[in-house]
Order: structure tokens, then C-alpha cells, then sequence
């Protein structure tokens, strides 16, 4: 547990106070809390990296800056601003995975102890935030103890809970909660970012960031070498003899614990949707080519399917290597059937 702002590193540089897009999302939360009519339980539900944390740092600044009214523009330099924005407000009280954890979950302990902060007469700020990021992290004890808090919650204090998969999350938690989605961000407007920031490949990576900002800005600074090397390994692993795809899926995971390869077996997710993805956008365009365009719409749509079913296995600890053996051995017969 801790308390504060996004991650040092992140896309804090993108749009106003480091958002790119949402303006419909910004509006109708700011209005919400100018009229004091904002709900105690938020869920805030959309893609990795599309700016979920960001919105919610936003809307801590908005509701608590010294010099604009609650609800408009924060000012962004205020003590409390800045305090806010480097993670040190004691107001405002972020709940994430420890990050030294190889399970990533959070534990009954930690809400146990929020809740009990929550109880407390606030610093100083006009409203306490509980941001729970990501919120499909706790474990079923933990959202049960946050429950009965949503259910009664306390004076001017407020929960947002930032989702990447809210299917995830318990049913009850979700009905406490006012439901915010985020879409992804237009591919031309996180180009027209990255053209003014004189990133190089542009286009190529605004086409993988799928709308999210924070997925572009992990590609830039990076990430983009290390996808393209993914995938050519994906694409010989899936041409050729079994023993390739075993042999890609054991060198991706290996690691001392799941924290260690969790990162790359999400990145091979990753790549298969953009290649599935390709090969739809190949079959609707003329002169388009995808390696996988053979495979559209029924094999896609098996594809699509089985990357679903890997997730939803990885969610629930299934072994690594497991995972992507499955996934990956889907993919090459769909292939096969194709020849």
C-alpha cells in the first residue's frame, strides 16, 4: 500500500496533466464534483495503459487543489497539487500489489488497513481518494472486507477502483460502484503525440499502441524491439515443428517465479491479437497482407478465443508454460488446416 500519483516513467508527459483523450470522462467526473453529487464508489474499466490511473490522480488534484474551485482545473502547483502528483498526499491513498510478490495479489491485510485509515479524520484535503489499482487484484476476502465500506461508506472519502478487467471482479462490488468506461484513445491522436515529440517509427507505433497511450510510450522506450522480436519468434515458432512452439513457450517463461515472466507471457498475448488483428484489416483492405490473412474470419475468430481462454487461465495461476503451449499450438493448427 501506498499513497500517491502515477509511476515516475510513465505517460505523464501525454495530453493535460499527462492525459491523452477522455475528454467526455473528465468532463462529467469534473461536473460531478463542482455540483458535490460525485459518487463514493467509482470504477474506472478500460485497457492497460489507456490512462485509467492518470484520470484518477486527475480527479484528486480537481477535487482538492487550494487555488480553483472544487471541480475545475486543478491548478497543478498548489502545495497540495504537487503533493498529490508526487505520490505523497496522505489523503490520497493508493492500494496496489506489492511489487516484491511473485503473486501480484492483494491481500485481506492491506484492505483491513485502509479501511481503518479511512475511519480517521482527513489530513487536510476537502475529499479522501482510495484509489485500488488494479482493482481485480484482491483476492475474494480482500473485496469482500472492502465491500461492507462501499456499502457504508465514509463522509467526503472515495473509492475508485481501476479495472483492467472488470469481468474480473466481484458481482457485488461491481453494483456499488458508478461504472466509467474508458475506449481506446484515436490512433491519430497518439500519433499526432508522438509526431510532435519527434518519435521515430511514428506510425508504427501508434498502430500497436491500440489506443493506449501508456502502451505507446512503453514502445518508444523500448518496447518496439523487443515486440518486433516476439513476434518473429511467434511466427517461426508456428510454421514450423512442435518442438519450436514448446521451445518458445519454455524460453518465455522461464524465470525463478511467475513475477519474472509474467511481463513476456503478456507480451506474447499481445502480439497474437496484433497479428489476428492484422489479418482482419488485411482481409477489409486491398494490397494489405498479413501472415495470418488465410486464417480470417473463422480461424481469427478461434484465435481470438483462444488468447481469451490464455488469460483467463494466467488469471487463475494455471502454470506459464502451459498457457502458452496451448495457445500457441491453437495457433499452428489453424494455420496447418489453411494449407
Amino acid at each position: 500500500m501506498t499513497t500517491g500519483s502515477h509511476q515516475p516513467g510513465g505517460p505523464a508527459a501525454l495530453g493535460r496533466r499527462g492525459i491523452l483523450g477522455h475528454e467526455i470522462q473528465l468532463q462529467r467526473l469534473l461536473q460531478a464534483v463542482a455540483a458535490d453529487t460525485l459518487h463514493h464508489a467509482l470504477l474506472f474499466e478500460g485497457p492497460r495503459g489507456i490512462g485509467k490511473r492518470l484520470v484518477a490522480d486527475h480527479l484528486a488534484m480537481a477535487a482538492n487543489c487550494t487555488e480553483r474551485a472544487p471541480g475545475a482545473e486543478p491548478c497543478g502547483v498548489c502545495p497540495t497539487c504537487r503533493t498529490i502528483a508526487a505520490g505523497q498526499h496522505p489523503d490520497v491513498i493508493v492500494v496496489e500489489p506489492d511489487p516484491d510478490l511473485a503473486s501480484r495479489t492483494i491481500a485481506i491485510e492491506v484492505v483491513r488497513e485502509v479501511i481503518r485509515q479511512a475511519q480517521y479524520h482527513r489530513y487536510g484535503a476537502r475529499r479522501r481518494f482510495v484509489i485500488v489499482d488494479p482493482a481485480e487484484a484482491m483476492l475474494e476476502p480482500a473485496a469482500n472486507a472492502l465491500l461492507k465500506t462501499l456499502e457504508e461508506p465514509t463522509a467526503d472519502t472515495h473509492f475508485i477502483l481501476v479495472s483492467h478487467n472488470a469481468t474480473a471482479l466481484l458481482p457485488t462490488i461491481r453494483s456499488r460502484c458508478q461504472r466509467i468506461r474508458f475506449g481506446p484513445v484515436p490512433e491519430t491522436a497518439i500519433r499526432a503525440w508522438l509526431d510532435g515529440r519527434g518519435v521515430e517509427r511514428a506510425d508504427v507505433v501508434a498502430r500497436l499502441a491500440r489506443g493506449c497511450p501508456g502502451r505507446a510510450m512503453a514502445l518508444v522506450e523500448g518496447g518496439l524491439e523487443e515486440r518486433e522480436e516476439v513476434e518473429r519468434a511467434i511466427l517461426e515458432a508456428v510454421a514450423g515443428p512442435l518442438e519450436g512452439v514448446y521451445a518458445l513457450s519454455q524460453k518465455l517463461t522461464q524465470g525463478s517465479g511467475r513475477q519474472e515472466w509474467a511481463a513476456r507471457a503478456e507480451l506474447l498475448l499481445e502480439v497474437v491479437e496484433d497479428l489476428a488483428r492484422d489479418a482482419v484489416v488485411a482481409a477489409a483492405a486491398d494490397g494489405a497482407s498479413s501472415p495470418w490473412a488465410p486464417l480470417f474470419p473463422d480461424g481469427i475468430e478461434r484465435v481470438a478465443r483462444a488468447v481469451q481462454d490464455a488469460r483467463d487461465d494466467l488469471e487463475v495461476f494455471v502454470s506459464g508454460r502451459t498457457v502458452l503451449d496451448a495457445l500457441l499450438t491453437a495457433v499452428r493448427r489453424e494455420l496447418a488446416a489453411t494449407r
